[in-house]
């Protein structure tokens, strides 16, 4: 972690891997699927970014007051990463379906993979993000 931990950072780092992989994904997804229109691209691109400053925010909250349980960044961001790319999977059920059908990529026709996906970058990064932004209250402190 850095030597002062701040939230604008951290909510800066995050949102800055968000923007990397959703440019990544605006990019990509022409390339396997070309009927893929510019609002879903974009939504991509807007999705990731959102997504990392969520996770960003996140990061003041290293402990769960009612459950009586530690929130490190391995769990916040898997959680709240899965959760994110749920609601996204409920929302945009079809064009994902189309997607994974447009790769082809045999049993894996599910949108639900995204949920995976989802906790895997999420993992990410809250990882980056607490290790150069810090994390609980240190960062409102």
């Amino acid at each position: 972690m850095s030597s002062a931990p701040s939230l604008v950072k951290r909510v800066g780092i995050a949102k800055l891997i968000g923007i990397v992989i959703g440019l990544i994904g605006f990019f990509m997804i022409p390339r396997f699927w070309p009927d893929a229109d510019m609002w879903f691209r974009v939504g991509i691109l807007v999705w990731y970014t959102t997504f990392g400053a969520m996770i960003g925010m996140f990061g003041m909250v290293n402990f769960h007051p009612m459950l009586k349980i530690a929130m490190p960044f391995w769990f916040r961001g898997i959680v709240f990463g899965a959760w994110f790319n749920f609601v996204a999977t409920l929302l945009a059920h079809e064009q994902l379906a189309a997607f994974l059908k447009a790769l082809d990529m045999g049993s894996f026709r599910s949108p639900f993979w995204f949920v995976l996906e989802g906790a895997i970058v999420g993992l990410v990064i809250d990882g980056f993000a607490t290790r150069f932004g810090g994390e609980g209250k240190a960062l409102v402190e």
